[in-house]
């Protein structure tokens, strides 16, 4: 099934610095991308494959925007999945965690 919605807003379980998480996430192999400052806004995160979703990491190390649109709603959770893993951290939302 295909998300119609535009984004999700989740949280991390703790603070993680911009720094840590481009760091961790360069090691997904299975998931490369490229990152953008966006100064006081935190951090782009553009997946080169159209399969994978778009995220923005607040400047607050702890909320980060999941850009759903047009995306299976079962890739994004096993995307989250692997986040959260790779992050070591929990992902969580209103009704979701990810770990």
């Amino acid at each position: 099934m295909f998300d119609d919605f535009n984004f999700k807003v989740l949280e991390f379980e703790r603070e993680l610095s911009l720094e840590e998480i481009e760091g961790k996430m360069k090691t997904m192999a299975d998931a490369p991308g490229s990152f953008t400052p966006l100064g006081d806004r935190g951090l782009r995160w553009t997946p080169d494959s159209w399969e994978l979703p778009t995220i923005y990491f607040a400047d607050d190390g702890k909320t980060l925007e999941v850009v759903t649109k047009d995306l299976d709603i079962g890739d994004v959770d096993d995307f989250l999945c692997q986040l959260a893993q790779v992050l070591e951290c929990k992902i969580l939302g209103e009704h979701l965690e990810y770990y």
